[in-house]
């Protein structure tokens, strides 16, 4: 016969396992806390936070002092820190990886120009630091630059683009052109104040101008930007904190050894140049030759003689150690005088 559990029993048996349900339900589940998070701000969640040493000694970007002892610019930097460091951080591993990889390729050159090392960063949020990227607006390259245009009088574009190359892709020649740019602006600014620069370089020198004329004698944190540039400054500050206390942030990731490569300077080619012809000489790919040399069209693949629009020639980089190698190259398959 079988055997049956009475009535009351199964009550008893269900009611325990609701109850034990309904308490798990309730209680706190221990886990583990984020690294270096504080509750912050009015946040429903964790709020990353500056860190202690950002209280002992100023933080400078670009020269200027970030009084981050304001209330307001330190909501303004801490919520584009969060950004960043929660919606963005995949993000900023790639960027980091890119830093190392082209930064001891432009770091210099701005500090040739004399311009601030730090607008590396501008770079950065500008175009991710990828040669082909583009805005809706119109900029293109390492730098977003585009076009002047819609004024009469206004000077030419400072820069050079063909079917075959773009000034604005390649590193060295985008961040000359980039550095002339900002420094022009610098002088039209309030105390030569690199923040309202950038403004004015992102936003428009018109526009933000205006704005400054009639803050004179504020800084960037008292005027009121287009909202862009509302967001910019304090982003590439939090992007600055990021990079200098990856430690303190969790980002401790290997460094991306830079580019390694031979200049050959501006070559006055008397033809056509394929880059995938030099990528044979060299051993390698051409994409990787590519890689080196991205103000060539990848469309086209080549390399343009010297003629009126590129009168001096157009620059050309090769694998490390191979400089000797293409020279006797070009020389012997005439693509240069000997």
């Amino acid at each position: 016969m079988q055997h049956q559990v009475p009535r009351k029993s199964s009550f008893r048996y269900l009611f325990g396992i609701g109850l034990a349900f309904a308490v798990a339900l309730v209680s706190p589940v221990p886990c583990a806390a984020a690294p270096s998070v504080a509750p912050s701000h009015g946040y429903d969640r964790g709020t990353y936070v500056l860190p202690p040493q950002t209280g002992r000694t100023p933080f400078q970007f670009a020269g200027v002092t970030i009084p981050l002892d304001r209330r307001g610019v330190l909501a303004r930097v801490q919520e584009e820190l969060n950004f960043l460091l929660m919606d963005r951080r995949a993000k900023l591993l790639e960027w980091f990886d890119r830093m190392g990889l082209y930064g001891p390729s432009i770091k210099p050159v701005l500090a040739e120009e004399g311009v601030p090392e730090d607008l590396i960063y501008f770079a950065v949020l500008q175009s991710d630091l990828t040669p082909h990227a583009r805005k809706g607006t119109g900029g293109a390259g390492w730098w977003a630059l585009a076009p002047q245009k819609g004024k009469k009088g206004q000077p030419p574009a400072p820069w050079a683009a063909t079917e075959d190359w773009d000034d604005r892709r390649d590193p060295v020649l985008a961040t000359r052109i980039a550095a002339g740019t900002l420094k022009g602006l610098l002088a039209k600014t309030n105390d030569n104040d690199w923040l309202v620069a950038i403004c004015a370089y992102a936003d428009g020198a018109d526009k933000v101008e205006e704005i400054a004329a009639k803050a004179k004698g504020f800084s960037y944190w008292d005027m009121v930007m287009p909202p862009y540039s509302e967001h910019l400054i304090p982003r590439l500050i939090a992007l600055k904190l990021i990079d200098t206390y990856r430690a303190y942030y969790g980002l401790n990731v290997p460094q991306m050894p830079p580019a390694s490569y031979d200049f050959l300077g501006r070559l006055k080619l008397l033809k056509d140049l394929p880059l995938h012809v030099v990528a044979k000489w060299c051993g390698i790919t051409p994409r990787a030759m590519w890689e080196l040399n991205p103000g060539v069209s990848a469309t086209t693949g080549l390399l343009p003689k010297a003629d009126k629009i590129f009168p001096e020639g157009l620059p050309i980089r090769v694998p490390k150690g191979t400089a000797q190698k293409v020279q006797q190259h070009l020389r012997r398959d005439g693509y240069v005088a000997n």
